[in-house]
């Protein structure tokens, strides 16, 4: 089976873009072009303020008529975000389920607490790597502006992507951009992302072709303002068919939710 969850992280990180305040304007002002440019420049700083950040994740998946309910306590350690598992079916865990992921974070605690910087640099680069092709963002596709919106009391611009031909990836992941097209929502107070919402415009491939996700699969996303200027997500949704090793397939309906963010002071290397 293929990795969900980081198909899942990949498409997040895609939607997930924030910007910073750039002054009012008119709409006849507006370069939508711009505005996806200056997010990406500020998408360093609002990324790495994230990473004081905890906040719980629960994942509804919903596959062959099956539901399955799993929830997590994400934490920062150590430059990466650190996953603690506190639910699984819709349960509690159990003492010994408990005991299992409190030893799991000791474990890491541990070894994050003592690894070489060698160590440490090469899995903070790891982790950004998942994110680096957000860089091709503005080379992948052509901005319109549609116009302005209102999402649950914010003003937002309504800015539409499609898929630039002749488009040349360059991060890993990045060919994965030519396969959507899609529409943003940007608060025109924060010029950060508040909705996005986008479909696979033909089949697309998930590592070694292990698995396809069918065309016409249907993904949004969701931000919630948690402090000044910084947004954090609030709902991912993914709608499709997939199709395992090119002969089984599943039909696909899964929903994240992110709450309780709240400030965390993360481990540093070489401190406890």
């Amino acid at each position: 089976m293929p990795d969900l969850r980081a198909v899942k992280r990949s498409f997040l990180l895609y939607f997930a873009l924030v910007s910073a305040a750039w002054g009012q304007a008119t709409w006849g002002q507006v370069d939508p072009n711009d505005i996806v440019r200056k997010s990406i420049e500020n998408c360093e700083r609002d990324w790495r303020a994230s990473m004081s950040w905890a906040w719980t994740q629960t994942d509804i998946s919903m596959a062959d008529s099956k539901k399955e309910v799993t929830v997590t306590e994400m934490v920062p350690l150590a430059g990466t975000p650190f996953e603690r598992l506190i639910m699984k079916d819709g349960h509690p865990l159990t003492p010994e389920e408990r005991r299992k992921e409190d030893r799991k974070f000791e474990k890491a605690l541990s070894q994050r607490e003592n690894e070489p910087a060698s160590e440490r640099e090469a899995r903070i680069r790891k982790y950004e790597n998942e994110r680096a092709f957000i860089k091709d963002i503005p080379e992948a596709y052509s901005f319109s502006l549609l116009g302005e919106d209102n999402v649950e009391g914010r003003a937002a611009w309504l800015i539409r992507m499609t898929p630039r031909a002749g488009f040349v990836p360059a991060a890993p992941h990045a060919a994965l951009l030519e396969h959507f097209e899609g529409k943003l929502w940007i608060d025109k107070e924060d010029f950060q992302w508040i909705k996005a919402d986008a479909r696979a415009i033909e089949t697309v491939s998930i590592g070694w072709i292990v698995a396809r996700i069918g065309p016409g699969a249907h993904f949004t996303f969701e931000q919630t303002r948690v402090a000044n200027g910084l947004w954090m997500p609030k709902r991912l949704t993914v709608a499709g068919l997939v199709r395992v090793m090119m002969v089984y397939g599943k039909s696909l309906n899964e929903e994240v939710m992110y709450s309780g963010y709240h400030l965390e002071k993360q481990l540093q290397a070489g401190t406890h």
